[in-house]
């Protein structure tokens, strides 16, 4: 009897040890990289609330890096190493594909917008956040729509979509605008805090967060005039099928149970470190379609 029960237990561990080997070899892509490996590495921005920053304790936060983090948990689960390791690497908007592209990082949780444009070089997973490029200035420079912009100094960050918009902008308007670039949204907005520019573009909750936490929030405001639509998605290598459907369906689920309904107010609606800022943004309903038909559809 014992030496059955020893046969028995030496063919239940040739089982799993069989399987667990068959699902390593039907592991392809980033997931292979993953867990042979044994680290994911997410991408995170250092100041772009409230989607990816850093605390005060230098950890980075933010809506962004909780739906990444939603994906690695499922991770762990799907290559079957539940003390899988997660770093983290700093990107700006200019080191952030070719980060990903180059398998420094495996997801880019920031605040990326999905373009066409983008789309030649990495792949989205579904949409996440749905924005509107605008301009901020600040209420006593006189400047209430686009058109006084004229001659003006503008600041973009370098390799970010308000980039393009504001070229394209500047040369479908001859606006004459003084285009200057900042690595990211906290040089951005210190340039026209100070006066260096007089007008900074970005999506607008990332403005309204910036403002929210700065030292006068009053003494700005953003132009009426939306300069375009820009559906956020998490970044991930191209042509990796397998990895994109594996993590497309971990949103899809947060989306369909109405998980996501209880992390957004968390960002947007509530007190966010680590200056307990507002920005009282309810879900547009962009939004809501997104979630309710969950797509990649660039722009």
């Amino acid at each position: 009897m014992f030496d059955q029960k020893k046969k028995l237990l030496a063919l239940i561990v040739a089982a799993c040890l069989s399987t667990s080997a068959a699902q390593a070899d039907d592991l392809t892509g980033t997931l292979k990289k993953i867990k042979e490996l044994g680290t994911v590495t997410l991408g995170y921005r250092d100041a772009s609330l409230p989607f990816s920053y850093l605390n005060d304790a230098q950890q980075p936060i933010g809506y962004s890096i909780e739906l990444c983090k939603k994906i690695v948990d499922q991770i762990k689960v799907k290559v079957g190493e539940p003390n899988l390791k997660t770093e983290y690497v700093s990107v700006v908007a200019a080191t952030r594909t070719p980060l990903l592209i180059n398998g420094t990082i495996d997801l880019e949780c920031g605040v990326t917008t999905n373009t066409v444009e983008r789309q030649k070089q990495i792949g989205f997973l579904l949409t996440s956040y749905v924005a509107s490029a605008k301009y901020a200035v600040k209420k006593t420079a006189g400047i209430n729509s686009v058109a006084d912009l004229k001659g003006k100094s503008v600041v973009v960050i370098t390799g970010g979509s308000g980039e393009w918009i504001t070229k394209n902008l500047d040369r479908e308007k001859a606006l004459g605008l003084k285009i200057l670039n900042a690595k990211d949204g906290g040089e951005a907005f210190l340039m026209l805090e100070t006066g260096r520019a007089v007008a900074y573009i970005n999506d607008d909750v990332q403005l309204m967060a910036t403002i929210a936490q700065s030292r006068n929030p009053d003494a700005y405001t953003l132009l009426p005039e939306p300069m375009s639509a820009e559906p956020y998605a998490i970044g991930i290598r191209k042509n990796d099928g397998q990895f994109k459907a594996f993590a497309d369906d971990v949103l899809r689920n947060l989306y369909s149970s109405g998980e996501i309904n209880t992390q957004y107010p968390k960002w947007f609606q509530q007190p966010i470190p680590p200056k307990n800022a507002v920005i009282n943004l309810p879900m547009s309903e962009a939004l809501k379609e997104a979630i309710a038909n969950p797509n990649d559809t660039g722009v």
